[in-house]
Formats: C-alpha cells, sequence, structure tokens
C-alpha cells in the first residue's frame, strides 16, 4: 500500500517516544490541527501493522507503538527508502494543483515527472484528474504539445482557486500555523513574508475585523491580501468591471478597504489600485459576521423583515414538499433569517460559498437536498440569483436538522408547562425561574407572571397546568405551590411530589403542532416593529435610571427602604405609597443572594412613573432575614417598575435579575466596581441580549 508522508512522519515521531504522546502534542510538533490526526489515524495503523509494530492507545494519556529494536531499525530503513521520494496519488494531485497555481507560466510534463519521481504517463493521466477541478473554478487547463502545461482564466478565479484549496486540504489551525510559522508550502503559493506583514497591516484594524469576523473570514482576508500583493510586485494587472466597481466605490466599507490599501503602499511601496479595493469591498461585505458583532440596527432591522417573510415562505414550501409542518420550529425561522442575510451577500457579489459537507448531504440525505433545491428557488426568484448547490447543501442541513427536532417531539416524555409568579413578575420570579429551569427538567417553565396575571386570562392563553408562586395563591383554579424564592430543600421535595402526582395523571400528548409551544400565528411586520421599538426604548429608560449609591447610612432593612423611597421619589405622598409597597414585599421575606451578601428589593405600582434600576452599597453591613436564614448584606439591588409595564420592560428587567443568578462575575462587580465599570458591564448584559433578538427580528 502507498502511505502518504505525514503518517510517515507520525509513525517516526512515535517510535522515538518511549511513553504515550498525547494526540494534542503530537499535533502541535507536526503543526497541523489534531482532526487532521484523526483522519489519518487509520492509514497511521495499516502502516504500523505492515511493519509487525503495534499501534497502543490510552485514555488520558495519547499513543504510542509496541515495537522491538530490530522492527525499530527495519522501519528507518523503510523510511530512508520512501520518505523522500514516494508520493501518494492525492499529493501528486495537490502538488501539480500548486504548481500550476504558484507559476501560471507554461510547465512540460518532464517539470512534473521530475519532481513527484513518476513517469510522463502518470503525469498525463494526473492532469486528467485535476482538470475537472480547474473546471468547476472557471479556469481552463491548457495542454500544448512542445510548449507545455498552463492555466488560463480571470484573476478573481485564481484567487478563489487558491482559496479553496487552503481550505480543502487545511485545518482553521493548520491556515494559522502556515502565516505564522516557516512552511514550504506557503512558499509555494504564497510568499511568507507577505503575509507576515500583511498579517501585521490587518492587526491595526482588531477592532474592526477581528472582532467582527468569523476567524475563517478573517483568515480569507488575509489570503486573499497576500495573493493580491504578490500579483501586484509581479507586475501582473488587477482589473474589475466598471459596472460592479461604481456602486462599490459609494459602499461605507470601501473606506475601510481605501485604508488598508494605504497602509499596504506605504510598507510594500507599491500603487495599490482603486480596482483591488473594489475586490477587498466584496470580500468584507461577503464576509459572514461574528454573533454578537455591533451591526447598524437599522440596516439589520429592515433585512429581517424581509428575510423573515422569505424564510417563512420556504418553510411553507417545505412543507408542501415533505409533509412536515415546521412553522412552530421558532429555531428553524431564525436559523434561516441568520443564514440568509450573509450568504445573500455573498452570491449577489459572485462571491464563492463553500460547503465542505456538500457530499455528504447528497449522499446521505438525497431526498431532503432536493426538496431544499426546489424551495432555494424561491430565494432565486425574489432576488434575482442563481443558487449554487453549496447554498442548497445549507438549507438543506436547516431543514435537516428541524425534521430531526420535529421527529424527537414525537416521542418526548410529557413536560408539566409551569408558570413563576411573583407579587411584580419581576426580580424573585426571575431569581425563581432560573433555579426551576435547572432543577427540575420536568418542568417546561413558560413564564414569568404577577399576581394580576393570575386572575386573568393568561394562564388560560398559555396553557398553563401548574403554578410556583412566591405568594399566597388561594383563588387561584389552577394548582400552586407557595415557595421561597431561593427554594429551600423542603420546597424542592414539595415541587417533586406534585410532579410525580401530575406526571402519573396526564394525558397523552397530542400532535406535534398542538404539543410544541402554544405559539401564536406568526407575527406580523407591524408587530415585529412594534416590539423591537419596544426593547430598544426599554432599554434606554433602563441606561437612563441606572445609578450607583455608595456609603449608604442604614441600620436595617426598614431605614433602608425608607431612604430608598425618599431618593426615587419627588413627593411626600409618593414617598409613602411606594415604600409601603416596598414594606409590603419584604413582609414576605427578604430575598438575599445566598452567601453573597446581596439583596433584591423590587415592587410594582401606579406610583411608579418609569422603570428604574439602581445599586445602593452600604457604608456598613446589616442582617435581614431571608426565609429561616438569617443574612448579612452590603449592596442591594433595586428594581421598580410601573404597574401598567410594558411586556418588554419585564423582558429587559428579567435579563438583569437572571444575570445576577447566572453571572457570577456580575455579582462581584455590584459588590466592587466603580460606578462606570459597573455600568459598562451592565450595557454588555443588555446588548447582547438586545443583539439577539435583534438578529432574530424580535422574535427571541
Amino acid at each position: 500500500m502507498e502511505y502518504s508522508k505525514r503518517a510517515m512522519d507520525i509513525v517516526d515521531i512515535l517510535l522515538n517516544q518511549d511513553s504515550f504522546i498525547s494526540i494534542a502534542k503530537l499535533a502541535d510538533e507536526l503543526n497541523i490541527s489534531k482532526r487532521t490526526i484523526f483522519r489519518d489515524m487509520e492509514e497511521i495503523e495499516m502502516l504500523v501493522s505492515e511493519q509487525g509494530m503495534r499501534l497502543l492507545r490510552k485514555a488520558k494519556s495519547g499513543i504510542k507503538i509496541e515495537a522491538s529494536e530490530s522492527q525499530k531499525e527495519a522501519f528507518k530503513q523503510f523510511l530512508m527508502r520512501h520518505k523522500t521520494v514516494h508520493f501518494t496519488q492525492e499529493e501528486r494531485l495537490n502538488q501539480i494543483i500548486i504548481e500550476l497555481l504558484r507559476s501560471r507560466e507554461p510547465r512540460k510534463f518532464y517539470y512534473f515527472s521530475t519532481l513527484l519521481n513518476v513517469s510522463d504517463a502518470t503525469i498525463s493521466y494526473d492532469m486528467d484528474k485535476v482538470e475537472p477541478w480547474f473546471k468547476e473554478r472557471s479556469i481552463t487547463l491548457v495542454r500544448k504539445p512542445g510548449y507545455g502545461v498552463f492555466l488560463k482564466g480571470k484573476e478573481i478565479d485564481f484567487r478563489k482557486a487558491i482559496v479553496d484549496f487552503l481550505y480543502q486540504n487545511y485545518e482553521h489551525q493548520d491556515l494559522v500555523s502556515l502565516i505564522d510559522n516557516t512552511s514550504n508550502f506557503v512558499e509555494t503559493v504564497m510568499d511568507r513574508e507577505i503575509s507576515m506583514k500583511v498579517s501585521r497591516i490587518l492587526s491595526q484594524y482588531e477592532d474592526f475585523l477581528a472582532n467582527r469576523l468569523t476567524d475563517q473570514s478573517y483568515m480569507g482576508l488575509m489570503i486573499h491580501l497576500s495573493i493580491a500583493v504578490q500579483r501586484i510586485l509581479r507586475g501582473e494587472s488587477i482589473v474589475m468591471n466598471p459596472e460592479v466597481l461604481t456602486p462599490l466605490k459609494s459602499d461605507e466599507l470601501f473606506k475601510m478597504a481605501h485604508n488598508i490599501g494605504n497602509d499596504i503602499e506605504k510598507v510594500f511601496g507599491i500603487r495599490f489600485p482603486e480596482d483591488e479595493l473594489g475586490y477587498i469591498t466584496m470580500h468584507l461585505k461577503g464576509s459572514k459576521l461574528k454573533t454578537g458583532a455591533l451591526i447598524d440596527q437599522q440596516d439589520l432591522i429592515i433585512s429581517n423583515f424581509e428575510l423573515s417573510r422569505l424564510a417563512s415562505t420556504m418553510i411553507q414550501k417545505f412543507k408542501e414538499l415533505s409533509g412536515y409542518d415546521l412553522r412552530e420550529d421558532e429555531k428553524l425561522l431564525i436559523g434561516l433569517v441568520s443564514h440568509l442575510r450573509p450568504a445573500l451577500t455573498r452570491i449577489k457579489l459572485s462571491l464563492d460559498i463553500r460547503n465542505p459537507l456538500l457530499e455528504k448531504i447528497e449522499e446521505m440525505y438525497p431526498e431532503i437536498f432536493n426538496m431544499s433545491s426546489i424551495t432555494g428557488e424561491l430565494i432565486a426568484k425574489q432576488f434575482n440569483v442563481v443558487i449554487p448547490r453549496e447554498e442548497v447543501g445549507y438549507i438543506a442541513m436547516h431543514f435537516g436538522a428541524a425534521i430531526e427536532r420535529y421527529v424527537k417531539l414525537q416521542n418526548i416524555e410529557k413536560r408539566i408547562k409551569t408558570g413563576v409568579v411573583c407579587s411584580s413578575g419581576i426580580g424573585t420570579s426571575s431569581l425563581l425561574y432560573s433555579r426551576l429551569v435547572k432543577l427540575f427538567p420536568r418542568l417546561e417553565v413558560v413564564g414569568q407572571f404577577s399576581k394580576e396575571d393570575v386572575f386573568s386570562d393568561k394562564m388560560t392563553q398559555n396553557g398553563l397546568e401548574l403554578l410556583i408562586t412566591t405568594i399566597n395563591l388561594d383563588k387561584s383554579k389552577l394548582p400552586s405551590i407557595q415557595v421561597n424564592p431561593l427554594l429551600m430543600s423542603e420546597d424542592i421535595e414539595r415541587i417533586k411530589q406534585v410532579i410525580s402526582i401530575l406526571s402519573s395523571n396526564v394525558r397523552p400528548y397530542k400532535q406535534q403542532s398542538e404539543r410544541v409551544k402554544n405559539i401564536e400565528s406568526p407575527v406580523n411586520d407591524v408587530e415585529r416593529v412594534k416590539r423591537i421599538h419596544g426593547l430598544t426604548d426599554s432599554f434606554l429608560v433602563l441606561e437612563n435610571s441606572f445609578k450607583l449609591y455608595q456609603h449608604v447610612k442604614a441600620k436595617n432593612i426598614e431605614a433602608l427602604i425608607k431612604l430608598i423611597s425618599e431618593t426615587l421619589t419627588d413627593e411626600y405622598k409618593k414617598r409613602k405609597q411606594l415604600q409601603n409597597v416596598l414594606m409590603e414585599r419584604e413582609k414576605l421575606g427578604s430575598t438575599v443572594l445566598q452567601g453573597e451578601g446581596v439583596a433584591l428589593i423590587h415592587g410594582k405600582a401606579a406610583i411608579i412613573k418609569a422603570m428604574s434600576f439602581t445599586i445602593w452599597r452600604l457604608d456598613k453591613p446589616m442582617t435581614v432575614k431571608a426565609g429561616k436564614r438569617i443574612e448579612t448584606i452590603t449592596s442591594a439591588v433595586v428594581m421598580l417598575i410601573p404597574e401598567d409595564v410594558s411586556k418588554e420592560q419585564i423582558e429587559v428587567m428579567s435579563v438583569l435579575s437572571k444575570s445576577l443568578i447566572e453571572e457570577i462575575a456580575f455579582v462581584e462587580i455590584i459588590k466592587t466596581a466603580a460606578e462606570v465599570e459597573l455600568f459598562d458591564y451592565v450595557k454588555m448584559i443588555m446588548h447582547k441580549w438586545l443583539s439577539k433578538q435583534l438578529k432574530a427580528g424580535g422574535l427571541v
């Protein structure tokens, strides 16, 4: 059997080790990824076995080869005979592609046969194999007897081909090592010195690029620029169709491309043509953004309206073709919207789309792929573009995952729809919500509600079967369990008993369309706009109300509440009313983050005119009674909302409440950080959450 040079190198390293070596260490030594080694493992085992040796594996330790001294010596002789002269067919084809892309000049068969140590006939056969690869990328392989072999095509197609080759044959980690370390491969396709200089130039734009683009997009830009500089230094012209270039000049990203081009001119002493700035702009526009990257929100909102309608239409079309009703799968809708935006940009700009799983998808899921291809025609029709097979593959992945979720739900265990109730619907309920979700997977905790909600029709609308509450609900028509907000051990046991009783009496699930979340009909565009505006307005109100009060003098919780009421209201009557609201809530038991020294004081009342979020640090610690415990507190988080509060404002406040439980750093910052740092952290929490809402068109 023919073995690759890499497999022989790995065996050689293992034979020089007395003990086990981890895959990670082996990968570091060879400057390749762990995935690459795992991919070669079958070939390595065959080589070891053929030489009469044994490959041993040990969990957490790695691998080693068991061999006698004579076997090691025999392998050294084998290595000397094969290592420097032998190439597998795959290695030969890759080397031919590299040479043709690198030189662009005619090469005779003799050049390749000498380089690869095979006959001219073998090289001719190999050329037949690589020709389709170039043809797929709009490049012609020209063979002229007596003259040689060379490539013919457009500059942009050559660049795409080079980047394609890199991504097909190297993992991301390998590409980074190619740029950062000495490599013969880099010297054949990309000049290493040029790549290093380009890398340093791009590092100056890290805030915009590295924090905005995915690793793959960032690496693609680096390769793109390195190739461009090489072409310019060789005196090769770079030309873009004026009809494409002209509109790009008015694009916001063209300014960024111009700045990068100026830096390249200074470093390399070349003139960076305007046409090349157009190619950079196209690359930036077609690059996939990192999740959570800060984008122009207005552009994102408008974009999502159009894409949400398209995604909904695609889901309906797929239902007609497949019979699967996936309209209630929020993950599918959000996933399609998030994916289509960068994909459409790349398609419109004629940028390449890579899908390394395409062949597997077509082979393993031909029906889903074909239905996705027909569904993808909706995109082509709406935007007047041609959808490549690679993009169809990605669409098939989204629908395939949705079908798996659908099928799984057919046999899912019955979960009990549960509502969390406290006096206001914020604060305590958010803390309780977080603990219930973690402790009781059998509960489907669908929302947080106030006491007023319990006696309205909201419970029926949400299909609730159980209420877990921090206040008394004697008149509730639904089963309810009153617990301490922090869930004491006795509370946990009572909830377990109720779950057991309800589970033994539940009716079988209805069809999937009735038992997936009780979602209302798809939200129309007007409602989306209202929700998004509601979220952004709520966020601004929260930012304006934020304040840190330090060195607060209060002997007990009553004195602290009195001081809070006096500070946050401007009339005596309102102060007394707010004080009464907060004290009534305190009578139910103080809410303290156990062991953290932070109390949560919250309330909802008509006298409160606007939502507010404030932090109060005590001059001296005080003790409070939290359930049956006595806790010492040094800080208090105060959250107030009006009686007629909007759903969006409750959501915004709940995000912060949950962060108190789920983010340890947030609690520490509340206790110790300066006001600016604390404010920045609150904004970071809210920006992260708001960005998720906006990305999904306000649907999350």
